[in-house]
């Protein structure tokens, strides 16, 4: 399996993961995306995942310079990454985008969010298949 696919595979099986805790915690989830993103520091979890996914993705940039490229793995490897990019700087970066997402509260809304995200796991499973 190129590391391509496998990295496809692993943003899917991370969303429809995050979801799946999302929907079981609900309201309780918002300790977590708080800590992630809202906190002075980032927890060491957090640090490790980010490392493990930006390693997994710099080996799916080399496989895609020296592989045949599929629009697939075009969009897989450059197209969701500035999207990602683009995002990090909303939330991550940006004192508002991070008051946004720690204001979402409740286990309706939580659970929301959950189902909302499900369509990009099923995105990106297609995107790994193809690629």
């Amino acid at each position: 399996m190129s590391f391509i696919k496998f990295f496809g595979y692993l943003m899917a099986t991370g969303v429809v993961a995050t979801s799946l805790l999302m929907a079981i915690l609900g309201g309780k989830f918002q300790r977590i995306e708080a800590g992630a993103y809202a906190g002075e520091r980032r927890p060491w979890w957090f640090k490790i995942i980010a490392a493990t996914i930006i390693i997994i993705y710099l080996a799916a940039v080399y496989d895609f310079w020296h592989s045949p490229k599929t629009w697939a793995s075009w969009v897989l490897v450059v197209i969701i990454p500035i999207g990602w990019a683009v995002k990090a700087a909303m939330v991550v970066f940006n004192s508002a985008g991070r008051q946004t997402v720690s204001s979402i509260s409740g286990n309706q809304a939580w659970y929301k969010v959950a189902l909302y995200r499900l369509p990009a796991a099923v995105l990106m499973g297609a995107l790994a298949w193809f690629a």
